[in-house]
């Protein structure tokens, strides 16, 4: 049937998934979209469930959140982004997993999730069980590490502009969060409403 002239089945779908959420015992997360939060073993699971009901993977994304400011209930999580075509439903799946935990692949049903999976497992060493071929993606071989991890180690280079001009990234970083004016001229209290009395240079006015 053609998805535009179809019923309106929106309902009868917002129900099915309800259904399945209860069904494994997802909880609603706190966040801006309809997000759950799936336990690790049990993600293929729901995930298939969903699929049976027509979701897509449009995504799927890894978060470090080591220096969060707020407690977590563990250091990482993967966020699955799913969406119904027909129906216009968008549904996040969010996995809490430990430093070293892995979760399994939902490649068995979706292929999309083949990429999408290790990329993050090359930026921030998420291992997904029974992935078919679980390998670098993105960074060079030779890379020790995971360049998305909150502790992964930053090098740093001056930057060479045209005009001959180095910029310090030392100082520059110093000078946006106040320790120094660096190579900037703008001390970091000055973005944040504080040091009126250093007010920063301004442009003369050009003609009217």
């Amino acid at each position: 049937m053609d998805p535009v002239s179809a019923p309106d089945r929106t309902p009868a779908l917002r129900r099915a998934v309800t259904e399945v959420i209860a069904n494994f015992g997802l909880t609603p997360d706190d966040s801006l979209e309809p997000t759950v939060v799936v336990p690790a073993p049990r993600v293929r699971d729901a995930a298939r469930a969903l699929a049976e009901r027509g979701f897509m993977l449009m995504d799927a994304v890894g978060v470090d959140y080591l220096r969060y400011p707020d407690p977590r209930p563990a250091r990482f999580a993967v966020l699955y982004n799913l969406y119904h075509p027909y129906e216009h439903l968008r549904l996040f799946l969010r996995v809490w997993l430990e430093d070293g935990q892995s979760v399994d692949s939902l490649y068995p049903v979706w292929r999309a999730a083949n990429y999408l999976e290790r990329e993050v497992y090359d930026l921030l060493g998420i291992v997904f069980g029974g992935h078919p071929d679980l390998r670098k993606i993105l960074t060079p071989d030779d890379l020790e590490g995971h360049a998305l991890r909150k502790d992964f180690p930053l090098g740093e280079t001056p930057t060479l502009f045209r005009e001959g001009r180095f910029l310090d990234p030392a100082s520059f970083r110093a000078g946006l969060t106040g320790e120094s004016r660096g190579l900037t001229g703008w001390r970091g209290e000055l973005r944040r409403g504080q040091g009126e009395d250093r007010v920063p240079p301004v442009m003369p006015e050009g003609p009217q």
